[in-house]
């Protein structure tokens, strides 16, 4: 990724079988995936995940997004907030008390659509290299 070549590759998937087929086998993971013309445009990871008994902190049941995609032919079409609302809706239906996700701070488009969701900035993770 250009933005953070300290971090990312160049690749040429973004999802590789190995790691699907662990996705896939996880009962706590959703994968929902999103179609036009029996293409794939985009798609979504969602892990629940359950804090329990932690001296620290609340117990808390929540849903992370760990990778949401639109391929960059289809934005701007409805795609993303279809897939967002959707993925919202599940998580709620199966009793998760909020949908959380990361996004690099660069990313200001990203940041600007989650805020359109109705997303709001919870903490900000910092570094010193």
């Amino acid at each position: 990724m250009k933005n953070r070549p300290d971090v990312y590759k160049e690749v040429n998937k973004t999802i590789y079988k190995s790691y699907y087929k662990e996705l896939l086998d996880d009962d706590n993971v959703e994968i929902i995936v999103i179609t036009r013309d029996k293409k794939v445009v985009g798609y979504t990871i969602i892990r629940y995940i359950e804090i329990k008994n932690i001296d620290l902190l609340q117990d808390k049941f929540f849903a992370y997004i760990d990778e949401i995609c639109i391929d960059e032919k289809n934005r701007r079409e409805g795609f993303g907030r279809m897939l967002f609302e959707y993925s919202y809706d599940l998580v709620k239906f199966n009793g998760a008390e909020s949908l959380e996700l990361g996004v690099w701070s660069f990313n200001e488009k990203a940041i600007g659509f989650y805020k359109a969701m109705g997303m709001v900035e919870k903490n900000i993770r910092m570094e010193k290299k």
